[in-house]
This record gives structure tokens, C-alpha cells and sequence, in this order.
């Protein structure tokens, strides 16, 4: 187990954490320079993350993490960006209009090569980790033993799903923390929703809701 001292020198990310963080771009459109980040995320996670290091603290995340930003993780926030009005109105299109894939794959692009430069960094680390099976379906009965409560039913209508249990990166994310003693730095709802009763069971270290 890990020592409460070198607990508290570290956190975990999570993808969005990760990516929010690395997406600030400039772009010329129309002639004009605009900076592109996520309103009111991007800005916090980089803050937090100036904060976390002069307090001493590394930060890392485990592998398959990564293997979920590069493979869905920044076309689904790219778009995710580009499809909303702010983003429409910043640069002078109307609400119905579409943002090319052209702007789309350079945000995408260079959100990418900056989450490869992060991992080069000295107070950044990639962990392999891989969660045992027996904990894994732990983590799920957990998340099925709330269906039919009302936070449940909330949080599935607002995620537009049927099923109660996160993806196994999330749930790996939970168990990674709680073997490590270090919390998870996060705005994911399918862990923030629940921080009361995973903190309380026992189910991971800590959540840390990434603003």
C-alpha cells in the first residue's frame, strides 16, 4: 500500500481531464487569429495543473486511458467543441452551420501532438496498468446495485443510456486509485454523480472534481 505521504504527491487524470488541458490552439479563420480552447475547462485544468505542480504533486494516468484519448477521446471532444454555438458564434457562423472537417481534423491534429509532448514531460507518467477481472465485475455490481434509485435514473436520463455501469476504463480508473491511494482528478459524471457512495464504500482513494 502506498504511504499517505507519497499519496498525497500525486493524482490521477482522467481522459477529459487530459485532453481539456491540452486543447488551447490558435487557428486563422477568415483571416483573423483566434485562440480555441473548451470555455470554462480548459482554462481550470490548467490552472489546477499549475497548482498541483508547485505543490510537488506528479500526475499521471494508466495506459489504457491513453489508448482511449487516441482512439475516440479528441474527435469526440473535437466535435463535440466545434458543434457548439459558442464555438459557431466565435467565429461569425450561424447557429445551424456546420464547421468543416478541415478545421475539425487540425484541432484534432494538434490536440493530439500536444497530449504526445505531455507525455515526455518529466512531472507527467503513463502507468501500464491493467485491473484484475474479479474487480472489475466488483465495480459493476456496485453501479448495478443502483439501478431503479433515483440518482440512477437521473444520471442515465442525462447520459442518455440504459446501462448503469461506466466503460471499464472508468471503472479500471476507480480501482487503480484505490490500490494506489491517489485520487482521480475528473468532471466525468459517471464517477463525479457518485463520489459520495464510491468514496464511502470504499470503492476508490478519492474523486476530485475537476471544475
Amino acid at each position: 500500500m502506498t504511504s499517505e505521504s507519497e499519496a498525497q504527491k500525486r493524482v490521477i487524470y482522467d481522459a477529459n481531464s487530459i485532453i481539456y488541458h491540452c486543447f488551447m490552439h490558435k487557428e486563422k479563420i477568415k483571416g483573423k487569429t483566434m485562440t480555441f480552447r473548451v470555455v470554462g475547462l480548459t482554462n481550470k485544468i490548467q490552472s489546477l495543473t499549475e497548482q498541483f505542480l508547485a505543490d510537488g504533486i506528479e500526475i499521471e494516468t494508466i495506459s489504457v486511458v491513453m489508448k482511449e484519448i487516441f482512439d475516440k477521446g479528441i474527435a469526440k471532444i473535437v466535435d463535440e467543441f466545434c458543434d457548439d454555438y459558442h464555438t459557431k458564434d466565435l467565429i461569425g457562423l450561424p447557429e445551424k452551420a456546420r464547421i468543416s472537417n478541415k478545421i475539425r481534423l487540425r484541432l484534432a491534429r494538434k490536440t493530439e501532438e500536444k497530449i504526445r509532448r505531455l507525455q515526455n514531460k518529466a512531472w507527467f507518467k503513463v502507468i501500464d496498468y491493467h485491473a484484475d477481472e474479479k474487480e472489475i465485475k466488483r465495480m459493476k455490481n456496485f453501479y448495478e446495485s443502483l439501478s431503479g434509485t433515483s440518482k440512477m435514473e437521473e444520471h442515465m436520463k442525462k447520459k442518455k443510456t440504459r446501462d448503469p455501469c461506466p466503460s471499464d476504463v472508468d471503472l479500471t480508473l476507480l480501482i487503480y486509485s484505490k490500490e494506489t491511494e491517489a485520487p482521480i482528478v475528473t468532471n466525468d459524471s459517471d464517477l463525479t454523480d457518485f463520489k459520495e457512495e464510491l468514496e464511502r464504500e470504499g470503492l476508490c482513494f478519492g474523486i476530485i472534481i475537476d471544475p
